[in-house]
């Protein structure tokens, strides 16, 4: 039980950890770059770069 209840205060934790860092930058989260979504010659929206 105490596992338990220590694994739902880390999650706690990290969301309002989370949630302060984005108040406080004043700007939205932002997706990973690339990764498989991006096909040959597409541009990645978040770094620019462009898939060879």
């Amino acid at each position: 039980m105490i596992t338990a209840l220590l694994a739902i205060f880390i999650v706690i934790l990290s969301i309002a950890g989370m949630s302060i860092g984005v108040i406080l930058k004043n700007k939205p989260l932002q997706p990973s770059c690339g990764g498989i979504y991006l096909e040959k010659g597409d541009t990645c929206k978040v770094c620019g770069k462009t898939v060879d």
